[in-house]
């Protein structure tokens, strides 16, 4: 792993900044290929990042004890270990995209999709990290984030075609098929019968009550009260170490609730206004969303579509 922080000046945030799937774009490939009963193929590309080449002279310094164990694993490399301040140093040039460099993530994703579109996918206008392309008739999508790739076709052979293409190119791939998946987090599960798919996140709701240590066994009906908007001044402001620990929980629950879990998002919209100036009173309102999530940990969320030309939005004027 290397230390990106030397770098930050060097380079613009337009020269370092690499897209990845947005959550709209991902949510609605995947109502796509439920509601047109796609076969769907989820995958992980092992060392990713390591298939990229460094596009410009990027030396790696390496001091004490790592020189040792790099000589040991190759002693070609002793010809060239130098001696500052009495510690032995050796400086390497970057061929590849080493984890920690502050280009990492765009060298990937130009090396990726340009790989896409030598196979003949269009980037999506709306989106860079989708890619569709149209085989037999039918449209085939690729969704990605970083190196976790979604594709699917309403051919299982189609897919996984794509996926072995992909695979001679990049390495052996970890690839799950079927109507059941893991994907960013998500546990998803498609209804071929209904054209919907369910989204279920219980294990990264029990981690987050796991991590706040608190008994949470008695339920509630609802996310927050009445008097989840009034602020008292006069609460105890959270000792830094729990007030750490709150950040970490609300951002957990800030990803499930835009993914699975919308019941919550008003609560935890409220709590992540907090996390600069956490008190023992917002530590209070989190433990309540807790015992409700708790309480309803075996609910999800449904999607389907009836067509894809139209679109309605109904608002439940109590929230």
């Amino acid at each position: 792993v290397a230390d990106g922080r030397a770098q930050r000046e060097k380079y613009s945030h337009q020269d370092t900044s690499s897209p990845t799937v947005s959550n709209d774009a991902l949510m609605m490939t995947l109502v796509i290929d439920a509601l047109e009963r796609r076969e769907v193929a989820t995958a992980d590309v092992p060392g990713a990042y390591l298939h990229a080449d460094m596009d410009d002279f990027t030396v790696l310094k390496l001091v004490g004890q790592s020189v040792g164990i790099l000589c040991q694993a190759n002693p070609e490399y002793e010809q060239f270990v130098t001696e500052e301040n009495g510690k032995k140093v050796l400086y390497l040039q970057l061929l590849k995209a080493l984890y920690g460099c502050i280009k990492l993530g765009l060298l990937w994703y130009k090396l990726f999709s340009g790989t896409l579109k030598d196979m003949g996918f269009t980037l999506n206008p709306y989106d860079p990290c989708v890619a569709n392309m149209t085989i037999e008739g039918k449209q085939c999508t690729i969704c990605w984030y970083v190196d976790d790739l979604k594709v699917s076709h309403e051919q299982k052979k189609i897919v996984l075609d794509i996926l072995n293409v992909i695979e001679l190119r990049f390495g052996g791939l970890k690839i799950t098929t079927g109507n059941r998946h893991t994907y960013l987090g998500m546990d998803i599960t498609f209804k071929k019968k209904t054209g919907t798919l369910e989204i279920r996140m219980k294990d990264h709701i029990k981690e987050a009550i796991e991590a706040s240590m608190e008994d949470v066994s008695r339920g509630v009906s609802t996310p927050a009260t009445r008097t989840l908007f009034e602020i008292n001044e006069d609460s105890e402001h959270l000792k830094p170490k729990k007030s750490d620990l709150y950040h970490h929980i609300v951002a957990k629950l800030l990803y499930i609730s835009t993914r699975s879990r919308l019941d919550i998002q008003l609560t935890v919209g409220f709590l992540c206004t907090r996390v600069t100036c956490s008190t023992e009173e917002d530590w209070a309102k989190l433990k309540r969303l807790l015992q409700y999530l708790n309480r309803t940990l075996n609910e999800y969320l449904t999607l389907g579509a009836d067509n894809m030309t139209s679109m309605n939005t109904w608002v439940n004027a109590s929230y």
